[in-house]
């Protein structure tokens, strides 16, 4: 997944996120590229795989 595509997952993920949130009340999240980047090494550091867009590496061990 490129980088632009990447952005449009995280954007459309946090969007739906933040609309199940205000049906309850609750404030919007917003992305934090430093917590994103943290959270990606960490995967890669315990031998994971990212997301990809057709699903097949996320959560799959290398």
């Amino acid at each position: 997944m490129g980088k632009s595509a990447s952005k449009q997952f995280h954007n459309e993920v946090l969007k739906a996120h933040n609309e199940y949130r205000q049906k309850h009340g609750v404030p919007p999240l917003k992305l934090c590229k430093k917590l994103n980047r943290e959270a990606q090494q960490t995967l890669h550091g315990h031998g994971m795989e990212e997301h990809k867009e057709d699903g097949s590496g996320e959560g799959i061990r290398k």
